[in-house]
Order: structure tokens, then C-alpha cells, then sequence
């Protein structure tokens, strides 16, 4: 009798690296008739953040409440820590990122072999790497 692997029976999903300007729109989306951008991404993946993106999301924040609803949007995604090794090739992206920040950005994609999602057209468009607008994922 064959047996099957259960690594074999598991269902790949997209995986995407969601930019800051993304979760900021989530945070302020307000017609509830329609999914925000990041509810489209999470029903058709899995959506990570690294701690950059959620540091400049609770750094924005101008009372507890704010902070709460940050959080709580934080909590549902998986936010990457930077590790020491993601320094050795954040070279690959100084000439086309516009600073440090981005270029570990692109670096935690690449590394990671993830989709980037910005709303920002062209922001990473000489990096080589896949990078989807969320309006693409409404057509």
C-alpha cells in the first residue's frame, strides 16, 4: 500500500510581504461594503510584515485607541524580525531603492521568497523582484 506524504497533501498559497502604505489604508478603510486591500490579500494568502512596517504603523498612532486597532491588525499578520544575516546583501539593492529601509525591505523578500504589495506604483520596479499593487487582485 502507498502511503502519502503529508507534505504532499498541503495546499501552497501565495505569500506576499505587505508595505506599510497597505496596512495604513487597512487601518483607515472605511467602507464596509467592500474588503479592504489586505482583507483581499489574506483571503488569498498569507501576509507577512516585518518589524520596520509595524514600527512605523504604532509610531503613527496618535491615542490608545489607534494603538489597540494597530495592534490588533499587527496580530493578525506575521511580522518578520530582521535578522544579522539580512545584512550581507542589502548591497543588491542600493542602486535601486531610494535607502537603507527599503533596501532591507527588498532584502526580507528576497530572502524570503515573497510577493511584494505596495500601493506606491513603481516604488520597487528596478529591483527585480515580483511586486503587485492590490487594485490588480480586484480585477
Amino acid at each position: 500500500m502507498n502511503q502519502i506524504s503529508r507534505k504532499n497533501l498541503t495546499l501552497s498559497k501565495e505569500e506576499y510581504l505587505i508595505e506599510t502604505d497597505v496596512l495604513a489604508n487597512h487601518l483607515t478603510h472605511t467602507d464596509r461594503s467592500l474588503n479592504s486591500d489586505l482583507e483581499l490579500l489574506m483571503q488569498n494568502g498569507v501576509c507577512f510584515t516585518t518589524v520596520f512596517n509595524a514600527s512605523e504603523i504604532i509610531y503613527r498612532t496618535e491615542n490608545a485607541e489607534e494603538k489597540n486597532e494597530a495592534i490588533k491588525l499587527l496580530s493578525a499578520l506575521k511580522v518578520l524580525g530582521l535578522n544579522s544575516r539580512y545584512s550581507l546583501n542589502v548591497d543588491d539593492f542600493a542602486e535601486s531603492t531610494e535607502n537603507i529601509r527599503d533596501a532591507l525591505f527588498c532584502t526580507v523578500a528576497k530572502i524570503n521568497k515573497l510577493k511584494i504589495v505596495t500601493t506606491i506604483k513603481g516604488k520597487y520596479k528596478n529591483t527585480g523582484l515580483e511586486v503587485i499593487h492590490p487594485e490588480s487582485l480586484r480585477k
